[in-house]
C-alpha cells in the first residue's frame, strides 16, 4: 500500500533509538526526506548514513536537546534551510523513570515535564507557521498510555503524557482549519533501551529482583509480551500519511490489551 509518503518531509525527534528510529526506519522506506533529532551525534550520524544509503532518499539530522529553550526553533530554521518546507512531525522524544512516589526526584519530574511535554509543544509551534502557510501539515504526538491509565509508580511520566494528550486535543481544533492534523500514539510496554532501567527502578522496595518484577508486570498485560519499537511506529506512521486525512484530535493505543477502558 502506497502510503503516499514519497518526498515530504519528516521530522522525528528522539530519532536516534527506540521508536523515534523505528518511525525514522519506515519513512526512509517510504521515500520522505527524513530529519532525525536527538542529543548525540554519534548515534544520529550512523543511522543517517545508513537509512540513506539502504533507501537511497535525503536523511538529515539535528543534534538538539528538546528539553532545552530554543532547540525547537533551532531544528526548524535548519529544516527549512535544507528542504524549503515541513510536512510532517513525529514527537517522540523523552521517556520518564519512575519509582515510589516520595523518592522521585525534583530532577526527575523536571525532565518529564520539561523533555516529554514542553519538548513537544516547543517543536509544534516551530513548526506550526510553515504547516499553516502550506495549509498542509501532520503532527502526531507519543504519549504513553499512562496518561490515559496513571501507574503509582509512573507518575512524572503519567502526568507528562496526560497533559500531551489534552495538548494534542485541544490544538486539533484551531490548526485543522489550515490543513493541518495533530493526533497522537498511546503506547504500552516497549522494548526500547530504557527498559531495564524502568524494570529496576519499578522493582524497588518490592523484595524482588528487576526480572521477577518484569515476570510479574507482564503478568497485567493480557498478551503477556512488551511491544517491539516497530510495533508502535506502524500506527504512528499511518497517522503522520494521507491514509488518515478524516482523523485528528485523536489518539490510538496500542498496549497490548493493557488499558482497562471501552475500545
Amino acid at each position: 500500500m502506497d502510503l503516499g509518503l514519497k518526498n515530504k518531509v519528516a521530522i522525528v525527534t528522539g530519532a536516534s533509538k527506540g521508536i523515534g528510529a523505528a518511525c525514522a526506519e519506515i519513512l526512509a522506506a517510504e521515500g520522505a526526506k527524513v530529519v532525525l533529532v536527538a542529543r548525540t551525534i554519534r548515534h544520529l550520524d550512523p543511522l543517517a548514513r545508513r537509512l540513506s544509503k539502504r533507501y537511497r532518499t535525503e536523511v538529515a539530522f539535528v543534534s538538539a536537546d528538546m528539553g532545552m529553550r530554543g532547540s525547537a526553533d533551532h531544528v526548524a530554521k535548519k529544516v527549512l534551510r535544507t528542504f524549503g518546507r515541513i510536512d510532517i512531525l513525529i514527537n517522540s522524544a523523552g521517556s520518564s523513570q519512575g519509582g515510589v512516589f516520595w523518592e522521585v526526584t525534583d530532577d526527575t519530574w523536571d525532565s518529564a515535564v520539561q523533555l516529554k511535554f514542553l519538548g513537544a509543544v516547543r517543536m509544534v509551534r516551530a513548526v506550526l507557521p510553515t504547516m499553516r502557510r502550506q495549509k498542509y501539515g501532520r503532527i502526531v504526538n507519543v504519549a504513553g498510555n499512562t496518561g490515559r491509565q496513571p501507574h503509582p509508580r509512573l507518575l512524572p511520566g503519567s502526568t507528562a503524557n496526560a497533559a500531551l494528550l489534552s495538548f494534542t486535543k485541544g490544538l486539533s481544533e484551531e490548526i485543522m482549519k489550515d490543513g493541518v492534523f495533530i493526533n497522537a500514539l498511546q503506547p504500552g510496554p516497549t522494548e526500547t533501551e530504557h527498559w531495564g532501567t524502568l524494570m529496576a527502578n519499578l522493582s524497588r522496595g518490592t523484595g524482588l529482583s528487576p526480572k521477577a518484577f518484569e515476570k510479574e508486570f507482564m503478568k497485567e498485560i493480557p498478551m503477556r509480551r512488551v511491544a517491539a519499537a516497530i510495533e508502535m511506529a506502524r500506527p504512528i506512521i499511518f497517522m503522520a500519511s494521507d491514509l488518515a486525512s478524516y482523523m485528528t484530535g485523536r489518539s490510538i493505543i496500542v498496549d497490548g490489551g493493557w488499558t482497562k477502558d471501552l475500545a
